[in-house]
């Protein structure tokens, strides 16, 4: 799942990604098998691990510089 970064009230939320995957066999978790709580590739309850990755950009002074 991609989230895309967006600003709400001067806040500035990063965009992110997160990966759910099976802890038995490493396979990416579907919305399927999200919903069953079976790990369709080896048929084990998928007890998942979640990877996140966080995208930073620097964010341009403003106002006036010296």
């Amino acid at each position: 799942m991609l989230v895309d970064a967006k600003e709400i009230n001067g806040i500035i939320t990063n965009r992110y990604e997160t990966h759910l995957e099976c802890s038995n066999c490493g396979m990416e978790v579907d919305a399927e098998e999200y919903k069953s709580g079976t790990c369709s590739d080896c048929g084990a309850a998928w007890d998942g691990k979640k990877h996140m990755t966080i995208h930073v950009t620097s964010v341009p002074a403003t106002g006036q510089s010296s």
